[in-house]
């Protein structure tokens, strides 16, 4: 499968120990492909900076050996717009890059995400939910 990490997923994984961490880790076997954005790496890198400003050099490099494919902003920026009436406009970047790079899943803790479920055959599901899809059973 192909997962689509929020950046919610990211922060939470380099802070915490738990299925986000898990699923950082995941990167690294190789069973199934992960993907950002660069919005969604600038946005994890703001937060680090902001909240956990002690870990920000430990983000930059979790963030550069992670195993993820890096979506660039102009293979999606066109589509952002394609998604109005979103309860977080700030969101329609992630469905835009998710869609456009073709990801099977948006992996992410945000509420207003979860709530629409799948947009364009893409569905939005929760940390545990995925590792559960990866055949590993919840922490």
């Amino acid at each position: 499968m192909r997962f689509f990490l929020d950046s919610n997923v990211l922060v939470s994984g380099i802070v915490f120990s738990g299925t986000e961490q898990w699923l950082l880790q995941a990167t690294f076997r190789g069973e199934h492909s992960f993907v950002i954005s660069e919005d969604v790496e600038q946005e994890t890198l703001e937060v680090m900076r902001e909240k956990f400003p002690r870990l920000r050099e430990e983000a930059e490099e979790a963030l550069s050996v992670l195993q993820v494919e890096v979506v660039p902003k102009k293979a999606y920026a066109e589509r952002v717009h394609a998604y109005p009436g979103l309860r977080d406009p700030k969101d329609a970047h992630i469905l835009a890059a998710a869609v456009g790079s073709r990801c099977d899943a948006i992996v992410t803790g945000d509420r207003d995400l979860l709530a629409l479920g799948e947009v364009e055959g893409v569905k939005i599901i929760r940390p545990s939910q995925a590792r559960q899809l990866m055949g590993e059973p919840r922490s």
